[in-house]
């Protein structure tokens, strides 16, 4: 018996299950792991042996020549007598004070915290342990008030619970979604834990600190942003001790000098070394030729 479309419309635009479709018709779509490209890409295998080596940046801002005077301060105390927007400060009665407990550099106005939770921030690597196995995606615990999401779309490798994953921040919304791409499961390995604002110190200047310490230890380190760093082979002991110390003795001057003596080497050859400038030569004038008499 017909059905009301098929009387309606008639029965070639709505063939039954089974019957022949209509010619012409466009084919049914499908929404396999083919329909997204991406996925073809290939992914980084940072744990795996003979997999990526992972390169650890961090955005340096030029520093003021000469002796820097430093201070440790805490939340409420006075920074300057003028108004010196800054992060972690607030400016009231057209002075500036500090709002949390951190180091204060007098000759360059920063204010770098010694306590706190890590916000995610678009760019940042981090360390985190998948929690939740959805059908769209991953949540992933990345040592923040707020949980990590990494879409289907974003990694054509499946999860399960407990894996420690190595992923790049994509997107932080208005009410803190955090989006995460590019993840790769590290194999292996332990994990320790350090406060996030302890992180700048433990990469150290172009990478310099983290160099010295697998060079020393010989072993696969992977920092991540929000304190979380992932150690496996070599002696991953001595480097455990290493990055505590960092993190425990960030404020003190010194400290390369005191993690260099720590692990037998040099601190002087560890240090990057700066190109000199060439001088400016001026460009030679061409020689010019004797004129020639007719």
């Amino acid at each position: 018996m017909p059905t009301f479309q098929e009387r309606r419309f008639g029965r070639d635009r709505f063939p039954r299950s089974g019957g022949p479709r209509r010619e012409g018709g466009p084919p049914r779509r499908s929404f396999g792991r083919r329909e997204f490209p991406e996925r073809d890409r290939p992914s980084p295998r940072y744990g795996a042996p003979g997999g990526q080596k992972f390169e650890h940046r961090i955005e340096e801002q030029p520093e003021t020549p000469g002796p820097h005077i430093t201070r440790v301060v805490v939340p409420g105390e006075k920074l300057a007598d003028t108004p010196r927007p800054a992060p972690f400060a607030f400016i009231e009665g057209g002075k500036t004070y500090s709002s949390i407990l951190g180091l204060y550099d007098e000759t360059d106005g920063k204010l770098v915290p010694l306590e706190g939770c890590y916000l995610p921030s678009i760019g940042d690597y981090v360390v985190g342990v998948v929690q939740d196995v959805k059908f769209a995606g991953y949540n992933l615990d990345i040592k923040s008030p707020y949980i990590g999401f990494l879409s289907n779309k974003e990694t054509r490798e499946e999860f399960e619970l407990g894996d420690i994953l190595i992923a790049k921040v994509q997107e932080v919304d208005e009410v803190k979604n955090v989006h995460l791409s590019d993840a790769s499961k590290l194999e292996g390995g332990e994990i320790m834990e350090i406060l996030s604002v302890k992180i700048p110190r433990v990469i150290g200047k172009r990478s310099s600190m983290i160099n010295m310490i697998q060079g020393a230890t010989k072993s696969e380190i992977i920092v991540g942003k929000n304190g979380r760093v992932w150690l496996r082979g070599g002696n991953s002991g001595l480097a455990v001790v290493a990055i505590l110390k960092i993190a425990k003795e960030a404020h003190i001057p010194g400290l390369t000098d005191r993690i260099a003596a720590l692990l037998n080497v040099s601190a002087e050859a560890q240090q990057p070394q700066q190109q000199p400038q060439q001088p400016l030569q001026e460009p030679q004038q061409p020689a010019q030729q004797p004129e020639q008499g007719v």
